[in-house]
């Protein structure tokens, strides 16, 4: 997931030309065109196996067309994993997915930063691969929906307790939306992309697995850690998951893998029962129609 950070934002292009979209490889900047991006693929299913407590589990990371906001999440996925999960599986999402196909994501444009945000912004020290809120529309975000006071206090904070070599002082006192919004830097450049609020993305597990007929997770992970945001009735606990998938293995940018499926791999340990209510294999989008 890491890649160089971008000190400029890559110049807009107007509707009459071709629209394209921004996309790291972790070597360079790349265009590449929409239409290219949200119809092809770059491969299948990939699987692999960790052990966590003497237990396998099988982890499968679907690659998908590239997703967008017109995007049905429950049949995105469904499409996702149609022929890979199976009853008694959890699906993972990434939570930015998520955000992005429930329509909570938020133009930039209408977060246009202040004085104060500017000044903070500038000095926010992100981590290698990261722009966190060195970008001043996420400070101004933050400063609107946290408070001016607490992210004063976070940054007085950091500077004294940084030279003694404490790190993460600020997001420990400016909290949860400081530390997990998102967006604002390429792909998604134009948006920015906060975190669901606990109770929303407990919701929005439960409604998917009723719509999938198997556990649902909605996941942040990162190069650095992250946090399983939610989980459904019928999902393997979040403890669990965040150890699952503590390497990261769906990714981040342009790699559009924003889905996985997992479950302890045959012979190895148990799940949890399925839901009651849902015989069979999972539903496809037949025999939901029939």
């Amino acid at each position: 997931m890491a890649c160089p950070e971008m000190n400029a934002r890559p110049a807009r292009v107007t509707q009459e030309r071709k629209l394209v979209r921004t996309a790291f490889d972790h070597r360079r900047l790349a265009l590449i065109p929409m239409e290219d991006a949200m119809e092809s693929t770059t491969s299948g299913p990939r699987s692999s196996i960790v052990q966590v407590d003497g237990i396998d589990y099988l982890r499968t990371v679907v690659t998908t067309r590239w997703l967008t906001p017109r995007d049905d999440l429950a049949e995105a996925i469904r499409q996702g994993v149609e022929g890979i999960a199976r009853r008694g599986d959890t699906i993972v999402v990434t939570e930015k997915v998520a955000i992005l196909l429930t329509g909570r994501s938020i133009p930039i444009a209408d977060y246009q930063p202040g004085r104060v945000a500017r000044v903070l912004a500038q000095q926010v020290r992100p981590r290698p691969g990261s722009r966190g809120l060195s970008v001043p529309e996420k400070m101004e975000y933050v400063l609107r929906h946290s408070g001016k006071v607490r992210l004063l206090l976070a940054v007085a904070a950091s500077a004294i307790t940084r030279p003694l070599g404490l790190h993460g002082i600020f997001y420990r006192i400016a909290g949860g939306l400081a530390r997990d919004i998102d967006g604002a830097r390429p792909p998604f450049d134009d948006v920015l992309l906060p975190p669901l609020d606990g109770e929303v993305a407990r919701a929005l597990c439960a409604r998917l697995e009723t719509s999938l007929g198997t556990g649902v997770a909605i996941v942040d992970i990162n190069d650095f850690g992250g946090r399983v945001r939610a989980t459904s009735e019928h999902s393997l606990p979040a403890g669990l998951l965040h150890r699952v998938f503590a390497d990261n293995p769906l990714g981040q940018r342009d790699q559009r893998t924003p889905i996985g499926v997992v479950r302890a791999a045959a012979g190895r340990g148990t799940m949890r029962p399925p839901p009651a209510a849902t015989p069979g294999a999972m539903p496809t989008r037949e025999s939901r129609s029939t």
